[in-house]
């Protein structure tokens, strides 16, 4: 609500996140997109979730508490059709690809 609230107040497109969100029993990574209405335009999972391991020295596994999220999300701005990534999302180039070909002009990957 807070951020519908910035949106419409500032009159602007607003990408929030990436936030925790739980949807059906699962927790994903997840940016939201509000437009200066203060309507949702688009909710964005990260897809590719990063894992690590480095044998005696660090290991991170977002797999072990997130899951992936599975579509892709677009959204249309008077200026230009954007494509929406979270963190490490931006190592894929196929999503970029992807995006390309749906017509988007700017791809945001908030981190």
């Amino acid at each position: 609500q807070l951020l519908q609230k910035a949106a419409r107040e500032n009159q602007i497109y607003l990408i929030g996140g990436s936030i925790p969100e739980t949807c059906d029993g699962k927790l994903y990574n997840t940016s939201t997109v509000w437009c200066p209405e203060g309507n949702l335009l688009a909710v964005h999972r990260k897809i590719h979730l990063f894992d690590i391991d480095v044998p005696g020295r660090m290991t991170f596994k977002e797999s072990e508490s997130l899951s992936p999220g599975n579509s892709f999300s677009a959204f249309d701005t008077p200026w230009c059709k954007i494509g929406l990534g979270i963190c490490y999302d931006i190592r894929f180039a196929e999503l970029g690809m992807i995006y390309r070909d749906m017509g988007c002009k700017v791809l945001v990957y908030p981190g």
